[in-house]
């Protein structure tokens, strides 16, 4: 009973720390905190087999055979993929250093030699945005939220904002001006977010609004992720697309790139900090145009202007649907322009 005590006493401050330490993650998100909290509970019990209530201040002095034995572990028995691997390692190093800060951890020099697991590359597929507008009507087939699941679709795709951050949207955040309405809020890496949309898709959001200060209150991940797997059934989409909300987020992204024609507007709306994690989200569909051999030298410019009607209807016809959806776009554009 004695040695319990002295246990306690001994590791009070270190697991007092700990809390300080995702307590300040939490300022994120509560999830970015939950997240943290299982990837360093997951190290300390595979590395000194003790829950982190228990850790003493010798515990806390990690090596990098540490990190090693960690990392190889999990590797060779396949029970993560290596980016899951590599978040919970950020983690504890990002842990580490505070305790560093704290004069609790003595030695931090050897991170740069705790190598990262090399990562595929777009590991999620991409929705095509007639497959959004899909999937947001099949929502409305739902029992549950139906109307607030097809429109936090609609909103993904409109704003490109991540799951987690739409998920913790507060109607605080929404903020009118004279031609659109601002949306402002924090997304993962506590990275300060700004988007913008329509006056009427604002006035449809309103629609669901409610005593609570959550714009999509009562929808959770598991009810988009069960309307995605429902819409994968019903569709017949192989599993191998590997689509998942992500997608949309995906989708949005691509589709800011083909309206604008610039990849720093699509980095802008996806909110990266890397131009090259950009260009790995639009690689799926940016093959390039043709080559001197396939487009038979160059093209007449104008030669959609001297075709008869019938030809240039059967040339929009083919295009893709994502292509067809932008030459609409433009159209109602034009139409607008002449009404005003």
């Amino acid at each position: 009973m004695l040695a319990d005590k002295v246990v306690k006493l001994n590791n009070t401050k270190v697991y007092d720390q700990i809390k300080k330490y995702l307590t300040k993650q939490s300022y994120n998100s509560k999830g970015t905190e939950a997240a943290y909290e299982g990837d360093i509970r997951v190290f300390f019990k595979t590395v000194k087999n003790k829950d982190i209530e228990y850790l003493t201040q010798d515990d806390i002095q990690i090596t990098l055979d540490d990190f090693e034995d960690f990392i190889q572990y999990f590797y060779q028995n396949k029970l993560y993929e290596n980016k899951t691997i590599n978040r919970k390692v950020s983690a504890i190093k990002g842990l580490l250093k505070y305790l560093a800060a704290k004069k609790l951890v003595n030695d931090v020099s050897y991170f740069e030699l705790v190598n990262s697991l090399p990562e595929k590359k777009n590991s999620y597929g991409i929705f095509q945005l007639s497959e959004v507008f899909d999937l947001a009507e099949l929502a409305l087939t739902e029992k549950y939220k139906a109307k607030e699941k097809r429109l936090l679709i609609l909103f993904a795709l409109d704003t490109c904002i991540r799951q987690s951050a739409i998920l913790s949207l507060k109607w605080s955040a929404f903020r009118e001006v004279e031609d659109r309405v601002l949306v402002e809020g924090v997304d993962k890496g506590n990275q300060e977010f700004r988007q913008s949309i329509a006056k009427e898709f604002y006035r449809e959001l309103l629609t669901i609004k409610n005593d609570s200060e959550l714009v999509f209150n009562g929808v959770t991940k598991d009810m988009i992720f069960n309307l995605i797997k429902r819409y994968k059934k019903q569709f017949n989409i192989p599993d191998e697309r590997k689509l998942v909300f992500h997608s949309i987020r995906k989708a949005g992204g691509t589709f800011r790139y083909r309206v604008t024609g610039d990849i720093f507007e699509a980095k802008k709306a996806l909110n990266h900090k890397s131009i090259v994690t950009t260009q790995i989200y639009i690689e799926d569909e940016d093959y390039g145009a043709l080559g001197a051999v396939s487009s038979k030298g160059k093209l007449n410019e104008d030669l959609y202007k001297e075709v008869d009607h019938e030809t240039l209807i059967k040339a929009i016809e083919s295009l893709s649907t994502n292509q067809k959806f932008m030459l609409n776009m433009k159209i109602n554009e034009l139409i607008r322009g002449i009404k005003e």
